[in-house]
C-alpha cells in the first residue's frame, strides 16, 4: 500500500514528489546523445527511452515511484514502419501518383486512430506504481470520430463559412477597398473563432476519451470535461494571440511595401532595417503564441483536473498559474538557447519539478483497493507497430 507521510494523513492531500536532478538527467542526455551519434540515429529509440525511464522513476506519490517498462526495440519496430510508410507517402506525391497517394491517405486517415489507441494502451500497461500497472480500453470508431470525423467536419464548416463572407466581395470594385478589408477582417475573426471552437471541441472530446478509458489497477478513472468551458478557453486563447498577429502586420506592412516598390533592389541601410523590423516581428510573434499557448495549457490541465476522479473516491488538483509557467518556460528558453543546449537537461529538470509542485492528490489512497489487471499486452502484428505511435503522454 502507499506510504503515509507527516500532515496528509489526516488531511489525505498530498502532491507529486520530484526527485530529479540536472547532473543526473544530463548523464543520461550525454550518453543518449553519444551513442545515437555513433549509431546514425538507431539508438534514438532506446535514448528516449532511457530518458523517460529517468523521468518516471524520480517522480513519487505518497512513497512510491513511477516504473516505466517500455521496450526500446518495440519502439524501433514502430517507428522503422511509420518512417516506411510517409517516405512511400512522399514518394507518391513527388512522383504525382494520384491513385497510390489517395489510397496511402486513405489508409492513415481509417487506421490511424485505432492505432492511435492500440499505442495508448502499450504506454499505459507498460507504466506501474506501487506494482500495479495502468490501463487503458476504448472503442476504436470512437476514437475516430473523435480524432477525425469532428474536427474534419468541423474545419469544413469554418471553410465553408470563410468562403461565403468572401465571396460578398467578389463583386467589389478595386474604388472599394473598405468593403473589401472590413471584409477580409471578418473572415478572418470567424476563420480565428471557428479554429478556436474546432480545437476546443476536439480537446474535451479526447480528454473524455482518454480519461474515462484510463485505469490504474481494476480502479477505473472518470471525467466529464465540458465541450462549452474547452471551447471558450481555446477561443480566447486564440483571441489573446491576435492583438499580437495585428501588432505584426502592422510593424510589417511598411516594410513589405517598401520591398515591393523597390523591386527588391535596397541599399544596405534599407535593408538592415527590414531585417531588423522582421527579427522583431517574429520575436513579437514568438512571445504571443507563448503567452496564448501558456494560457490555454494553464487553464485547461486546471480546469480538467477538477473534474478527474479515480474510482470515486480519489481527487485530483493543478494550481499552475499563468505567471509561473510563462515564466518557467521563457527561463528554461534562454538556459536552453545561451548554452546552445547544454543546459537542457537542468531546464527539463526544473520543468518537472515545477509541474510536480503543483500536482495534487486529494483523498485517501489507502482506501483504494489496489489489484492488478489481469490484461496482457498484446502481441499481434497490428499492436506491436503501433507501439510507438504515441510515446509521450502528458497529462
Amino acid at each position: 500500500m502507499f506510504e503515509q507521510h507527516g500532515s496528509t494523513e489526516t488531511n489525505h492531500s498530498r502532491n507529486i514528489a520530484f526527485h530529479g536532478t540536472g547532473g543526473g538527467y544530463f548523464a543520461v542526455c550525454i550518453v543518449n546523445f553519444l551513442l545515437t551519434l555513433v549509431t546514425l540515429g538507431i539508438f534514438a529509440p532506446w535514448a528516449y527511452v532511457r530518458c523517460k525511464r529517468y523521468l518516471y522513476s524520480n517522480t513519487e506519490l505518497s512513497g512510491s515511484r513511477f516504473s516505466y517498462n517500455v521496450k526500446g526495440g518495440s519502439i524501433f519496430l514502430s517507428w522503422l514502419c511509420l518512417f516506411v510508410f510517409f517516405a512511400f507517402l512522399e514518394f507518391a506525391i513527388v512522383t504525382q501518383s494520384a491513385p497510390l497517394s489517395l489510397c496511402l491517405l486513405a489508409i492513415l486517415i481509417l487506421f490511424m486512430p485505432y492505432l492511435v489507441i492500440q499505442s495508448l494502451r502499450y504506454q499505459m500497461q507498460s507504466t506501474t506504481l506501487n506494482n500495479v500497472r495502468f490501463n487503458f480500453n476504448a472503442s476504436g470508431f470512437k476514437a475516430w470520430w473523435v480524432m477525425m470525423g469532428v474536427p474534419l467536419l468541423m474545419i469544413a464548416g469554418v471553410l465553408l463559412i470563410c468562403s461565403m463572407i468572401m465571396y460578398t466581395a467578389s463583386s467589389a470594385s478595386l474604388f472599394e477597398m473598405d468593403r473589401i478589408v472590413i471584409t477580409v477582417v471578418i473572415a478572418m475573426i470567424v476563420g480565428i473563432l471557428g479554429l478556436g471552437a474546432v480545437q476546443g471541441a476536439t480537446v474535451a472530446m479526447w480528454l473524455n476519451l482518454l480519461i474515462n478509458g484510463l485505469s490504474f489497477g481494476t480502479q477505473k478513472f472518470a471525467a466529464n470535461v465540458s465541450v462549452k468551458k474547452c471551447v471558450m478557453y481555446c477561443v480566447i486563447a486564440m483571441l489573446l494571440l491576435t492583438p499580437f498577429l495585428l501588432l505584426v502586420l502592422k510593424l510589417m506592412a511598411p516594410a513589405i511595401l517598401q520591398v515591393t516598390l523597390s523591386g527588391g533592389m535596397m541599399s544596405p541601410d534599407e535593408l538592415a532595417s527590414a531585417q531588423g523590423i522582421i527579427l522583431n516581428c517574429y520575436l513579437i510573434y514568438l512571445f504571443g503564441l507563448v503567452v496564448s499557448m501558456s494560457y490555454l495549457y494553464v487553464t485547461m490541465r486546471n480546469y480538467y483536473y477538477k473534474h478527474v476522479v479515480l474510482s470515486e473516491k480519489i481527487a485530483f488538483r493543478s494550481t499552475l498559474t499563468l505567471a509561473g509557467f510563462v515564466t518557467q518556460l521563457i527561463i528554461n528558453g534562454l538556459i536552453t538557447f545561451c548554452t546552445l543546449g547544454i543546459a537542457y537537461p537542468w531546464a527539463r529538470i526544473r520543468y518537472c519539478h515545477y509541474l510536480a509542485k503543483n500536482t495534487w492528490v486529494e483523498g485517501d489512497l489507502d482506501s483504494l483497493d489496489l489489484q492488478d489487471h489481469d490484461e496482457k499486452i498484446a502481441t499481434d502484428i497490428v499492436s506491436r507497430l503501433s507501439r510507438g505511435l504515441v510515446p509521450n503522454i502528458n497529462l
